[in-house]
């Protein structure tokens, strides 16, 4: 299935269409679900998926997530945790913070990196790139 809230929107996509269908063929007078039933569902289905895509786009259904994937996502070289903190004026936890990153990780679409230089490691959030 898809991540994010898209995905949960459209979460088992095979039943709905198997209902769909069952309605397509009592519509029809039918006593069994036919093929035309069954691609007439399938339209439908491909017609949702294709609104819901535009609707809901990659949102992830977390504000921060989202603002977090925003910047990242515009950005080769990733951010910094200190970066992202500023990204909310500072007015976001670490604990929320973290919780919008694992998330992210989670739905394969960043990863952590570290860039050492002089001083302190500094962590590093960048897009994951799209795998076929």
């Amino acid at each position: 299935g898809r991540p994010g809230l898209l995905g949960a929107v459209l979460g088992r996509s095979e039943a709905h269409v198997v209902r769909l269908a069952l309605i397509y063929a009592l519509l029809d007078h039918s006593h069994e679900i036919g093929i035309t039933h069954l691609k007439g569902a399938l339209a439908l289905w491909d017609y949702a998926a294709r609104s819901g895509a535009f609707v809901f786009g990659d949102s992830t259904g977390d504000r921060a997530a989202d603002e977090i994937w925003r910047a990242i996502s515009t950005r080769e070289e990733g951010i910094t945790r200190s970066e992202i903190r500023d990204l909310f004026d500072r007015n976001k936890t670490k604990a929320e913070i973290d919780a919008a990153l694992t998330s992210l990780v989670a739905a394969g679409r960043i990863e952590r990196g570290v860039i050492t230089g002089r001083g302190r490691p500094a962590e590093v959030w960048s897009a994951r790139p799209i795998s076929n």
